[in-house]
């Protein structure tokens, strides 16, 4: 029975507002020092455990296919007990499972970003290839015989020496939506020779992608594979980590709707009134 001396309101309003945010029950209930605990123990544990993991512990199962087995239904069950903190996984997946995440070959605007990867070229004064590291930038095009493309040029260094490199318009972007925080780039180079544009290599490598880009997206096999050779028993310990903070949040949830298993009553008798008590017995 629920002890009368402890206010909890609307057990339902609490309960749920105790899954969206860890201790938002108990604080909705008045009951702050439980909303502090649980929300530093709770909270702290989850986001622990994804810095341990680089951000890419909760990894909400994709909506169909092979790789969608109730294993990872279970553990990202586990993690959505945490609430808001693991259910914009749930948006991510939405996003990447769209049919507008793509190859990008055509862009609306201008894009500026720092680039690292490598190039191989070639010029009348020979053969060049090595690792870049500067600032590209990427910006539509309009062809000649009508549609758009992706151009723009490299500034930095190849190999330690500043050099710059105009792309063609032969350049492909990773998909927008991604687990990893680095987009991929491919691009082709050309040079001015005589009034034309004339092929000479290409390069390839990675800009930032934004963080709302890749935070919660979905990783697949081959993704979840390269985090375990990176991290080793680091992630597994990380995504135990999630799951325990999860499992503690549904006692949370409980004690928010039902009110503490131990209350008023329930305290150990003092000697004098165990013996009274037996005394009267006898």
């Amino acid at each position: 029975m629920r002890d009368p001396r402890i206010q909890l309101k609307n057990p339902i309003l609490a309960g749920v507002l105790a899954w969206l945010l860890p201790g938002a029950g108990h604080f909705y209930q008045q009951r702050y020092f439980k909303a502090g605990v649980y929300f530093v123990c709770i909270l702290g544990l989850f986001l622990t455990g994804m810095a341990m993991a680089e951000w890419k512990a909760v990894q909400p199962p994709p909506k169909a296919g092979p790789g969608k087995t109730k294993l990872k239904m279970a553990k990202y069950g586990a993690q959505l007990a945490v609430g808001l903190p693991a259910m914009y996984g749930l948006i991510q997946r939405e996003r990447y499972s769209s049919k507008d995440n793509q190859l990008v070959q055509q862009i609306d605007e201008t894009i500026v970003a720092p680039f690292e990867g490598r190039t191989q070229f070639h010029d009348d004064d020979g053969v060049y290839e090595g690792d870049l590291a500067g600032e590209i930038t990427l910006k539509p095009v309009d062809l000649e015989f009508g549609g758009q493309a992706i151009s723009g040029q490299f500034e930095g260094t190849l190999n330690d020496e500043p050099i710059t490199l105009q792309l063609s318009t032969n350049v492909e972007l990773d998909r927008p939506i991604e687990a990893d925080d680095r987009r991929s780039i491919w691009a082709g180079l050309v040079r001015e020779k005589n009034g034309q544009q004339i092929q000479m290599g290409h390069l390839q490598g990675s800009i930032p992608r934004g963080f709302l880009d890749w935070f919660q997206v979905p990783v697949d096999d081959q993704e979840e594979q390269e985090l375990h050779r990176r991290l080793g028993k680091k992630h597994e310990v990380a995504m135990v980590f999630t799951w325990i903070a999860g499992l503690l949040n549904i006692l949370a949830i409980w004690d928010a709707v039902e009110g503490p298993a131990f209350g008023y009553g329930d305290e150990h008798k003092n000697e004098d009134e165990a013996a009274a008590e037996d005394a009267a017995v006898a």
